[in-house]
This record gives C-alpha cells, sequence and structure tokens, in this order.
C-alpha cells in the first residue's frame, strides 16, 4: 500500500467527522483539527511505519517474529467487559515479566504495525457508525487524538496481547494462549485472542468470584494447554445455562475415555499374559484374553462404545488427586465439600462423595456415579416412568438450581484435567 491508497482509506474511515474536523489530504502529509488544536501526520511517518512493518510477519489480527508478538484480543462478550471495567484495576495492571524464561507480558492498544495492517487488508473495515456528536465527544474525551488513535477508535478495534523474549522463541503464540487461560482461570476473565476484525462474540454470565482478588498477583504462564480442551473450557466458563456447563466440562473428561480405557485393557491383557501360570499353548488361557476383550470393546466402533462409567473413574484416577480436589472446593466455598458429602443429586440418583475420606480407593466410583448419573439424566430424555424412577430425567424449570451446584465439582474437575495434560513451556 503506498502513500495515496493510505490516504485514501484513511478519508474512508474517518468520514464521520472529515469535514468537521478539517481533514486535508497533501502529497506529504495529512491535517486536522481537534478541539482547536492541528495534527500532522506526514509521508515521511508513513514510510517509517512501512520499513518498520516488514521485520513482522502478519496474520488476520496478529503480527510476530521470534522475539515480539501482538495479536487482538477481546472479551467474549460486552457483559463481560462491563464487569471488569467495573473493577478498580485495569487491562493493564495485568502486566506480568518472567524473569526465568524471559518473556513480558502486557496488553496495550494496537500499534500502528498491526492497524496498518488491517487497514491495508480488509476491503470491508468495520467502521463505527455513531451520531457525529457522539463520535466528536469520544474523540475529546481521549487523551490521544494522534492518526492511528483516531483509527483505532473507529475500526473499534480491541485491545492487543503483547509478548517481548529476550532471545528466540518459535511460537509465542502458545505463551500468549497460556497466559489468557491462566487469567480466565485465576478471575473468570474470559479473554480471546481473535482471528478476524468482525469476529462476532457469545454473550457471557457472571460466574461468580474469582481466584484471585488483585491483578498483580498473577504470574506468568509455565504451561502449554491443550487448545481442544481450553475451549471447552471456555464455553462452560461463558455459558449461563447450568446445562451447557456441565456438558462442557463433562467433555473435557469425556476427550480421554478412548485412551485411559485402552490402556486398562493392555494392562488387563498384559498382567494375564505376565502371570507364571499363563501358557500360550493352552485354549483357556488364550480365551480369558479374548474374553477380555469382547467384555470391553464392541466391533466396528466410530465412536467411543467401550463401558462410560469405567471409562469416566479411569479418567479420574488418572488425572485428579481427591486431596487437591478438596482442598480446590473449600477455597470456592466452605460448604462445597460438605454438600456433596450429605446430598445426592435428586433429579439423577446421583451418588453423595466423602471427599474427606481421601484415602478410601472407593471415592472415586462414587465421584464417577454421582457424575455420570447427572449426565445421562441431562442427554436422555425419553419419558419412560420405570426408567424415570430408576435414573431420572431432568427438567430445566424445575432442577436448574440443583444442577448448578454441580458446576464448582465439575469445574474443579476439568481444570485439574486441563492442567494435568499440559505440556511445560
Amino acid at each position: 500500500m503506498d502513500w495515496k491508497q493510505f490516504c485514501e482509506k484513511i478519508i474512508k474511515i474517518v468520514g464521520p467527522i472529515k469535514d468537521s474536523a478539517g481533514f486535508q489530504i497533501f502529497d506529504d502529509r495529512i491535517e486536522y483539527t481537534i478541539s482547536d488544536e492541528q495534527y500532522v501526520y506526514t509521508a515521511e511517518e508513513f514510510a517509517a511505519l512501512t520499513q518498520r512493518s516488514q521485520q513482522y510477519i502478519f496474520t488476520s489480527c496478529a503480527k510476530f517474529n521470534d522475539k515480539s508478538y501482538e495479536a487482538l484480543v477481546d472479551f467474549l462478550s460486552s457483559d463481560s467487559r462491563r464487569r471488569f471495567y467495573g473493577v478498580t484495576e485495569r487491562l493493564y495492571d495485568l502486566n506480568v515479566e518472567d524473569k526465568e524464561e524471559k518473556i513480558s507480558y502486557s496488553f496495550g492498544d494496537a500499534s500502528e504495525e498491526l492497524i496498518l495492517h488491517i487497514i491495508e487488508s480488509y476491503s470491508e473495515l468495520r467502521i463505527l457508525r455513531l451520531p457525529s456528536a457522539f463520535i466528536h465527544r469520544k474523540i475529546e474525551e481521549s487523551a490521544k487524538k494522534d492518526l492511528f488513535s483516531l483509527i483505532n477508535l473507529f475500526l473499534r478495534a480491541p485491545k492487543s496481547i503483547y509478548l517481548k523474549a529476550e532471545t528466540a522463541h518459535p511460537d509465542l503464540t502458545v505463551y500468549a494462549k497460556s497466559y489468557l487461560f491462566n487469567i480466565a482461570y485465576n478471575y473468570n476473565y474470559v479473554l480471546s485472542i481473535i482471528t478476524e476484525l468482525d469476529d462476532d462474540f457469545p454473550s457471557r454470565p457472571f460466574m461468580g468470584a474469582s481466584r484471585r482478588h488483585s491483578l498483580k498477583e498473577l504470574s506468568a504462564p509455565r504451561l502449554a494447554y491443550k487448545e481442544e480442551l481450553v475451549e471447552q473450557y471456555y464455553m462452560a466458563l461463558l455459558s449461563e445455562n447450568a446445562f451447557v456447563k456441565f456438558i462442557g466440562f463433562y467433555h473435557i473428561m469425556e476427550h480421554f475415555y478412548d485412551s485411559v480405557y485402552n490402556d486398562e485393557i493392555l494392562n488387563s491383557v498384559r498382567s494375564i499374559i505376565q502371570h507364571p501360570a499363563f501358557s500360550s499353548k493352552r485354549k483357556t488361557d488364550i480365551s480369558k484374553i479374548v474374553e477380555l476383550i469382547q467384555k470391553k470393546t464392541h466391533q466396528s466402533k466410530e465412536e467411543f462404545q467401550g463401558n462410560e462409567l469405567e471409562a469416566l473413574e479411569l479418567t479420574l484416577k488418572n488425572f485428579i488427586d481427591l486431596t487437591d480436589l478438596k482442598n480446590d472446593l473449600e477455597e470456592m466455598s466452605r460448604s462445597l465439600v460438605d454438600y456433596y458429602k450429605n446430598n445426592e443429586v435428586g433429579f439423577s440418583k446421583g451418588d453423595p462423595v466423602d471427599l474427606y475420606d481421601v484415602a478410601n480407593d472407593k471415592v472415586y466410583k462414587k465421584l464417577a456415579a454421582r457424575i455420570y448419573k447427572t449426565r445421562n439424566a441431562l442427554v436422555h430424555s425419553k419419558s419412560n416412568e420405570a426408567r424415570t424412577k430408576e435414573r431420572g430425567i431432568y427438567n430445566p424449570f424445575k432442577d436448574s438450581q440443583e444442577l448448578q451446584k454441580e458446576i464448582p465439582l465439575m469445574r474443579s474437575i476439568a481444570e485439574a484435567i486441563i492442567i494435568k495434560t499440559s505440556k511445560e513451556l
């Protein structure tokens, strides 16, 4: 994009105030006036910006090289944005310096390089369509009235996350996403790296107390999380519907059913083969292996069709430390552990779980039963009197408050799995 094309785009972007601000385009500069103060942006500044941009690789809404990364981020709803900006601390307080990895994390306005890339790349820009008087007031209230601050306002570009590293890193995107997960985990502020400037963001409810009260307590990420699990986590965290929350967190557990179940089969087969009494020459011994595999698997399966309850129990055993789970729930609310111990899930007949009895291995079975019975009551809605008495069916109007009480348990388990299955950065 040359200077002439840039000027043409600028005039289109600032159209609502073009005349009132007296925008004038010259061969070597752009001039405009706001609140009786004149502003100038020169062709020389544009050339320098174009030169600086060459050191970066650009995607739709991000720029990076091996020592820096910037991407547009936004809250996943206007509600969450309002709630965040209602607190005394701001996004700019979420700045962290990782002295070990020598990476700094911060937030700020989109850079001139990224803004330039956006207005060059998008033929149809999402320009602010508001009354002229309102726009003038917003501009006058703004501390910055330089050309790129105006462009940022008109494009409604969200803030950027910035990472800077002292040494080269092959993919700083992973670090950025891990940092955003840490923010969601600790504060319930769900920010997303956006891929298109006109991305739509789903509504998001109030999600209760956050783990941290001061934004200054946040640490730099140490782990890279599985993206497919984090997406499910965000979906659950953002929803105001207890049903969606429960299923979202359950899907994180379900993700591992195949792997943990297959490992269990392999270990069972291995224990038979390694037993000193086993002989491959005896049909009865071979039959034991065949019977085991037939019992635990189904032929020609496209999806997991083993014993889901057993797979859930194995998943919990694999990833969940009961003491950590109890402690995490007590941090959320001291009454939660007592509630799960003394109450079944009424509509699903989900088992009470005594998390104080952490030394008892049977707690995993009870925990799996509570979760699985509740999951079945949510997803199986056939009206059958015998089945209703046996398993229960979820009535969203009558049972939503009771289901809501299961969400802290599901969230804590899902978070533990996400963290346990992560990799070091």
